[in-house]
């Protein structure tokens, strides 16, 4: 499995707190059957030269624990109206330097903004991918917004504790509508700890497997992360609403 939503950078977000957290992560994560984490810690602008200090010294130190897992550099943007801009002058990372940028909102937006915000970072060549659209306030009140979003090239990145009703039963709700619609292209951890939200992705493996078929569990843990890091084309077939 590929995880591409993860804190685990050391002490740069509400994530990972220091060096050993970090390392736990990523041991949880390999246990697990996870071998590609990308690091997403927060960011709206700032920190671009700290992130990068931080990744390379957990890759090195993830290498020195021969932990058998690859790390890989990326950011949660907030999306604002300067991330278009942003982008461009190479200010945010997208997901493993690709045409994939993972962009997520204040759960409470107004989601026709948000919308205009995603499409002034696809004008730019972008294909953006949304961070956890079924824990968004806008998304439960409108879903429709989701077909509006996926019509402009947008992905969907759905979380693991949402399958897993971590996050109450309306988020688990939507979340399995996505995955059943063939609306999400992913599942991440979105892990923040080695304690709590934490990178063990082997149970969502196994639910996806369940609830909807070993083929669902491959493509949304495996197939189309790795098309995203080899910044390939994805292409998938959603099942609009009726």
């Amino acid at each position: 499995m590929i995880d591409m939503h993860c804190h685990i950078l050391p002490g740069v977000d509400d994530g990972s707190s220091d060096l050993q957290d970090s390392v736990e992560m990523a041991r949880l994560a390999a246990e697990s059957g996870v071998v590609g984490i990308v690091a997403t810690p927060h960011c709206a602008g700032d920190g671009a030269d700290m992130m990068r200090k931080s990744f390379s010294l957990l890759r090195e130190v993830i290498k020195d624990e021969k932990i058998p897992v690859e790390l890989f550099l990326g950011m949660e943007i907030f999306g604002t109206w300067a991330t278009a801009e942003l982008l461009k002058e190479g200010r945010l990372f997208t997901l493993n330097g690709s045409d994939y940028p993972l962009i997520e909102f204040d759960f409470h937006a107004d989601g026709n903004e948000c919308v205009r915000i995603l499409r002034e970072v696809s004008r730019e060549g972008y294909r953006p991918v949304v961070a956890h659209p079924e824990r968004y306030d806008f998304i439960a009140r409108d879903p429709g917004l989701i077909k509006t979003m996926c019509d402009m090239g947008c992905l969907l990145q759905i979380n693991r504790g949402s399958l897993l009703g971590r996050f109450g039963k309306k988020a688990q709700s939507l979340a399995f509508m996505l995955v059943e619609r063939d609306l999400a292209a992913m599942v991440a951890s979105d892990a923040h700890s080695s304690a709590v939200r934490t990178t063990w992705m082997r149970d969502v493996k196994e639910l996806l497997e369940r609830e909807f078929s070993a083929e669902t569990a491959e493509k949304l843990l495996v197939a189309n992360p790795l098309s995203i890091l080899k910044n390939e084309k994805l292409v998938y077939e959603p099942k609009w609403f009726k």
